[in-house]
């Protein structure tokens, strides 16, 4: 019903009144409402694959050299990126008409699609082998100028993870197949400061963090194997979207299960409803 020019009788019985008496106020509405669910999967599926990725590595630090090669101090740096940057960054893009392109999500579909298990296993694994990679064979990969100092190997397997962070948030702007990750970024000025400014904050913790941070200067052949090894997300993020999982189906098959009872609960008390 109007919510102007319609009667009382109208909008008492209809299930949707438009305030403003525009058709395309309902199309605003979806766009909206798809763009809000999608910023909700882009920050888990982003905020996922570094919880996994820093479990991994502190805990195989922990077991084989005692000690993490993250300190408490940088975590909480890490998660400050993840949690408030990253939120900010990936729920601030406005909608697109491409939005309606595709088929609404199902009601009850899963909230982290196989697309996105996909993504986030593949870039948490291949964060793991990059940082294990630094910790097991640093001399080897930085070389043996820098490579014998362990303080300048924990600073650089920091600051590489951070990185992978950095340039998979950019892959997380897409919850599709689309190869192109960098479509539309210049219209979200903000996400492009976020970025830029936890790189400045990341290059000032490196060099001036000092005991705090637990960190070492980088001279500038350190920063351009850690930029170099943190973007391979990028690469490697092309390459995932090419293949998908089906975590949801095989792994979470007792959820399904679950979610499959509910359906046929919901359908039986349907039935069961006089008329």
């Amino acid at each position: 019903a109007m919510g102007i020019t319609g009667t009382e009788v109208a909008k008492k019985a209809s299930d949707m009144i438009i305030l403003d008496d525009n058709f395309l106020s309902i199309v605003k509405a979806v766009m909206w409402g798809r763009n809000v669910y999608d910023s909700i999967k882009k920050f888990l599926q982003f905020q996922l694959t570094v919880n996994v990725c820093a479990l991994i590595i502190a805990y195989v630090g922990a077991v084989s050299d005692s000690r993490s090669p993250l300190s408490p101090v940088q975590l909480l740096w890490v998660n400050l990126i993840m949690d408030t940057f990253a939120a900010l960054a990936l729920a601030t893009e406005r909608p697109s008409i491409h939005l309606l392109e595709r088929l609404p999500y199902g009601r009850f579909d899963s909230l982290v699609s196989d697309r996105m298990w996909t993504d986030i296993l593949g870039q948490a694994a291949a964060q793991v082998i990059i940082l294990l990679s630094l910790l097991f064979a640093g001399p080897q990969i930085v070389g043996p100028e820098d490579g014998n100092d362990k303080d300048t190997i924990e600073t650089m397997i920091f600051n590489t993870f951070v990185f992978l962070q950095l340039f998979n948030e950019v892959n997380s702007r897409r919850l599709d197949t689309h190869w192109n990750i960098f479509e539309n970024i210049f219209d979200n000025p903000l996400f492009l400061i976020i970025m830029a400014g936890t790189i400045l904050m990341q290059s000032l913790i490196v060099e001036f963090g000092g005991e705090f941070f637990q960190c070492s200067p980088l001279n500038a052949r350190c920063y351009f194997i850690c930029v170099g090894l943190g973007s391979l997300a990028w690469p490697w993020g092309f390459v995932m979207k090419r293949v998908e999982f089906p975590v949801n189906k095989y792994v979470f098959r007792i959820t399904n299960k679950s979610t499959h009872t509910t359906k046929t609960e919901a359908a039986i008390e349907l039935r069961e409803v006089p008329k």
